[in-house]
């Protein structure tokens, strides 16, 4: 699978932290953070991230994220704008439909959309 040059470089770095598989189908690159450190708050500690990068990265970013369909906050209920399951990669997700304001290639990258996940995660709504 070829990865446009930025993408391949951004991966490079973010394999020094991460453990990361890919997959793709017609529009997207499919990357997976394997276990996904959470933060507390949650039912598990940790899970698979499923990233959709659109093939025209990076003048298109990603949006939303999915994890392990079984994540929950720790008191049972689902996190908010993360109610609905999709299967990518024949395996079910829970789809966390939290956007970025806005994406500019010019100063946008990989590395910030992973910190903007781990904000994210950490309001634990």
């Amino acid at each position: 699978m070829a990865f446009p040059p930025r993408l391949e470089k951004e991966l490079e770095e973010l394999r020094r932290q991460f453990s990361i598989e890919n997959g793709e189908d017609a529009s997207f690159i499919n990357l997976v953070f394997k276990d996904f450190p959470l933060g507390e708050g949650f039912n598990i500690s940790q899970s698979d991230i499923l990233l959709r990068i659109p093939k025209s990265y990076p003048d298109a970013g990603p949006d939303m994220f999915w994890a392990d369909p079984n994540l929950r906050l720790a008191n049972g209920q689902i996190p908010q704008s993360a109610d609905q399951i999709e299967s990518y990669l024949d395996k079910q997700w829970r789809r966390f439909s939290w956007h970025r304001q806005a994406w500019n290639p010019a100063i946008d990258d990989m590395h910030g959309h992973v910190e903007f996940i781990r904000k994210r995660l950490k309001e634990k709504k």
